[in-house]
């Protein structure tokens, strides 16, 4: 099943792609859709994809108005093409996400959207692509349960083995999409179909037969992009690995500061003043930070004083979200905020949370602390 961003936007649609985009003839795009009774869409603004597949979301490239629940949309062009589809409300405001599909010249697609997916069917293209769809929902729900069951498990004695089971449920489930794919491999739909929606990978196992078919010019932008991302991952890798090294255990701690609120807040405002601090780099966005957030508050409250100190510093957060996260929280420690990509760079930090404990002079004790762990350095430098 392919899902929705959000689920602001509830259609059924029939569109139907009348010419061949191999002759370089325009082919007529219709859409025909109604609107579900339960949402107050007035209109869509209309954004499509060049021939490979890049958006442009800055000016729509045209508006479809809703009357009695029903609207109709058609476009002229001569290659497969992304239709992203916003919602404009009764009161004016845009849904905070899109509806996506792709456009196949020369064939015809019945697509029915519900409260957050949709489900296509028609014609060659899209027959395979919805019995793939099936295939892959049926799959990824035998393993729901269990994905909420490591979810659940998290810093417990059991996670270990939960996790586990999860990881090889995991490794079946890409085995079988593979096989699926390769006893296929000349069903376009279902190929494109793991590309849209970022199932499969590498790029390379992709028959020849589709690779340098009608999609050649998406398979082309998602090669170069997974180069760029990879060349990029690379040389963030090798920035952190430098930094890691320069705050390692055992090292002076490395200052930083950030502006909040027309004040400079500096992580030297607590490090390095005779204390222990302990220090979590975290953010409102990040479930395991949350999570993370309750063995923190137990520490604080346990061991706060003239020895001890916490904060928390908001990695790549907005202000106003991290202060609503520590109000729902419940977090009563100071927080640096609004430090963006800044702390992280200059300690390596490549997923968080990551929590870190400093000695009085500003040395770094131990890195990347969690869950019983924390209490346990804590309470141990503590009787030094």
């Amino acid at each position: 099943m392919k899902k929705l961003i959000f689920s602001m936007l509830l259609f059924t649609a029939t569109i139907c792609l009348l010419n061949s985009c191999n002759n370089g003839q325009k082919a007529t795009i219709t859409i025909d859709g109604t609107v579900s009774e339960d949402i107050k869409d007035t209109a869509y603004f209309v954004y499509l994809s060049d021939s490979c597949f890049n958006m442009n979301f800055d000016v729509p490239v045209d508006t479809i108005y809703v009357k009695n629940k029903k609207f109709s949309y058609s476009s002229d062009v001569t290659d497969p093409t992304l239709i992203y589809l916003r919602a404009i409300f009764e009161d004016g405001t845009l849904a905070p996400a899109m509806v996506d599909f792709i456009l196949v010249p020369n064939e015809t697609a019945e697509l029915k959207v519900g409260n957050g997916f949709y489900k296509a069917d028609g014609s060659k293209f899209y027959h395979e692509w919805r019995q793939f769809d099936d295939f892959y929902e049926e799959n990824v729900n035998s393993i729901k349960e269990l994905s909420q069951q490591v979810a659940q498990a998290q810093y417990t004695p059991e996670f270990d083995s939960i996790f586990q089971i999860y990881q090889d449920k995991v490794k079946d489930l890409s085995s079988s999409i593979k096989n699926y794919l390769n006893s296929r491999e000349n069903e376009e739909g279902a190929w494109i179909y793991s590309l849209f929606g970022g199932i499969i990978s590498p790029l390379d196992t992709i028959p020849d037969v589709i690779k340098n078919g009608r999609f050649k010019p998406l398979i082309d932008t998602l090669a170069m992009n997974e180069i760029r991302y990879q060349e990029q991952y690379g040389e963030m890798e090798r920035l952190a690995k430098q930094a890691q090294a320069e705050t390692a255990e055992g090292m002076m701690f490395k200052d930083f500061e950030c502006e909040y609120d027309g004040k400079i807040q500096k992580l030297s405002d607590y490090v390095g003043k005779g204390k222990y601090v302990l220090v979590d780099f975290w953010a409102s966005w990040c479930g395991p930070c949350r999570q993370e957030v309750p063995n923190i508050i137990d520490v604080y409250n346990k061991y706060k004083g003239d020895n001890f100190e916490v904060i928390g510093v908001a990695v790549s957060d907005k202000p106003e979200d991290t202060q609503k996260a520590v109000e729902d929280l419940g977090i009563e420690y100071p927080q640096i905020f609004n430090s963006g990509d800044i702390s992280r760079n200059v300690y390596g930090i490549l997923g968080i949370p990551h929590i870190i404990l400093f000695g009085p002079d500003g040395k770094i004790i131990k890195r990347d602390l969690r869950g019983s762990e924390i209490e346990k350095c804590v309470k141990t430098q503590l009787k030094k």
